[in-house]
């Protein structure tokens, strides 16, 4: 497998490094948006889905409607291959900080629970959590959990699914937004820094 990411890392800094995976049908300039409206400084990789959409443009990290088993594979190949890029020693001592839109949410929650330990924060942006009714979260990574109340894309049972396996981790944060569909709003970019700090 091969990953491709943009990124922006200063390898003298202590700071955060954020890991970012975008939506279905986006690529890796949807997370760089978001995270300059977080943080303008911050240093990051931001990585492009493993699937190119042949005809319609944009990427995805698992085939729409797979069953849970291959979703979590597809999870599982990117999540080793993130963990061995970031455990190299110009990276020690920073915090990794997981930051996911959509089916970049449920990557970052997999790569998460996969890689106990590793990940200081997962920020889930909207994602499914379909198939994971009888997980568990408790990895030591804090998480926020993030939807908006008029998010018809994301089902509301697998939003009822993730909001009830995450609010039962340490330091859990879970936020909706008014009004809002399958997107990123302004008080969602104020509450991630919030989470943050």
């Amino acid at each position: 497998m091969r990953l491709k990411a943009n990124c922006r890392v200063d390898f003298g800094d202590e700071g955060d490094l954020f890991l970012m995976f975008h939506g279905y049908g986006n690529d890796e300039h949807e997370m760089i948006r978001i995270i300059d409206a977080v943080d303008a400084e911050a240093d990051y990789y931001s990585f492009r889905g493993t699937y190119a959409r042949r005809y319609m443009g944009g990427n995805y990290w698992y085939p729409d409607g797979c069953d849970v088993e291959s979703r979590r594979h597809e999870c599982r190949v990117v999540g080793d291959a993130v963990v061995a890029l970031t455990g190299s020693a110009a990276f020690a001592g920073r915090r990794k900080i997981l930051i996911g839109f959509s089916q970049g949410g449920y990557l970052s929650y997999r790569m998460a629970v996969e890689h106990p330990g590793v990940f200081d924060a997962a920020i889930l942006l909207s994602p499914s959590f379909r198939g994971e009714q009888d997980a568990e979260a408790d990895c030591g990574t804090r998480f926020l959990l993030a939807y908006g109340d008029q998010d018809r894309t994301i089902p509301v049972e697998d939003q009822d699914t993730a909001r009830r396996v995450i609010s039962g981790t340490r330091g859990a944060r879970l936020c909706t937004y008014p009004g809002m569909a399958h997107a990123i709003c302004d008080r969602e970019i104020d509450d991630i820094r919030d989470f943050l700090r």
